[in-house]
């Protein structure tokens, strides 16, 4: 359990993937221009992804920011891995 400066908000997003590693490399330009206010960090191990994401909650337009930056996040998470998956072709 992390503490929190105040007005301060915090959101853990995890992903169980063989590809965890590709994906934290191809979110890792996304993630270092994060909206000002805004600190995102994933780490990768062979179990998954694992994403913080960190932001002045100060008023409504903070946690709009937040929420943004997960939906961002998760749809770029989405685009990555289904590029990945078409790239290494059909299962066998």
């Amino acid at each position: 359990m992390s503490y929190l400066k105040r007005g301060a908000c915090e959101a853990r997003l995890t992903l169980e993937s063989p590809w965890a590693r590709a994906l934290r490399e191809a979110l890792e330009p996304d993630n270092a221009h994060a909206p000002e206010g805004i600190r995102v960090t994933c780490k990768a191990n062979r179990a998954g992804l694992y994403c913080e994401i960190r932001a002045e909650c100060r008023d409504s337009r903070g946690i709009l920011r937040l929420r943004n930056t997960i939906d961002d996040l998760i749809e770029n998470a989405k685009a990555a891995l289904e590029a990945l998956e078409a790239s290494s072709g059909p299962e066998t």
